[in-house]
């Protein structure tokens, strides 16, 4: 045996570990040679539906550029968001990607792996332009209040509001009927994630302002099956890449313009 052949084997078989770990998270996927992601398509401008119902969002950008570079087709799959973490935790799809509020609930919960945040978030409040009574959170007690089923937002502004602030609460499957109810005054305020209602007073011409506060500010992160530790850790790599290559800003800027920077995320 030559000392090149030699070599070239010995360099194989170490290197086979290595490639062996590199398949674990192949091998645990819902679908062979998909990544399957659940997702809402009902939150603007992470996961929507544009004119010609095709899903597209900062959401599915990233899914499929992270779907592309594991070797992956992407598969989404549709549902309210208030089944969406239960899914997840039962095997329907390998990661939900769906403006998913980093928690720490949510961190340290055992039936689901939480990527690090790739945007920064908050939460944000929504009213009607005509509404000159609530300007700021300090008026929003006893307001009628709307929030998308699930959502734990809300958790956050009754904490800072007091007990017994925010009495009445509706809850609703997405952000279209929510805001819909915002649009027509049947709810005096909106609460939820911030770069939602953020971006579709921006991008629309509905009759909205943003309450200019945002509280908590933290992060959005992917939710991957507790199952495949492996491919929650390729997701994490695939992230930090992104972030020091610039193609997470690009990303970004494309459906938000200019975020709220990564830095701000409350520690």
């Amino acid at each position: 045996m030559t000392l090149k052949t030699a070599l070239g084997l010995t360099l194989a078989l170490v290197g086979l570990p290595f490639a062996a770990a590199a398949q674990d998270y192949e091998a645990k996927l819902v679908s062979k040679g998909q990544l399957t992601i659940g997702t809402t398509g009902s939150s603007p401008p992470s996961t929507m539906y544009d004119d010609t119902a095709e899903l597209v969002g900062l959401d599915i950008d990233l899914s499929k550029k992270l779907a592309a570079d594991l070797g992956l087709e992407p598969e989404f799959v549709v549902l309210d968001w208030a089944s969406m973490l239960a899914g997840v935790q039962a095997g329907r799809f390998d990661m939900v990607a769906s403006s998913v509020s980093r928690t720490p609930e949510r961190v340290a919960s055992a039936d689901f792996i939480v990527s690090q945040p790739y945007v920064a978030n908050g939460v944000g409040g929504v009213v009607h332009k005509d509404n000159a009574a609530i300007k700021g959170w300090e008026d929003a007690c006893h307001a009628k209040t709307g929030i998308v089923k699930g959502a734990v937002q809300i958790n956050t502004v009754k904490a800072k509001l007091g007990e017994g602030c925010l009495t009445e609460v509706a809850e609703y499957p997405g952000w279209t009927e929510l805001l819909l109810d915002l649009q027509n005054k049947r709810i005096d305020l909106a609460v939820g994630n911030y770069i939602t209602p953020a971006y579709l007073v921006n991008a629309t011409d509905r009759p909205f302002r943003m309450i200019e506060e945002t509280m908590a500010v933290s992060g959005n992160a992917l939710v991957v099956q507790k199952g495949n530790p492996e491919l929650a850790a390729k997701i994490d790599a695939l992230l930090t890449s992104y972030i020091a290559d610039g193609s997470l800003t690009q990303l970004t800027e494309k459906w938000l313009g200019k975020g709220i920077s990564l830095d701000q995320i409350a520690k």
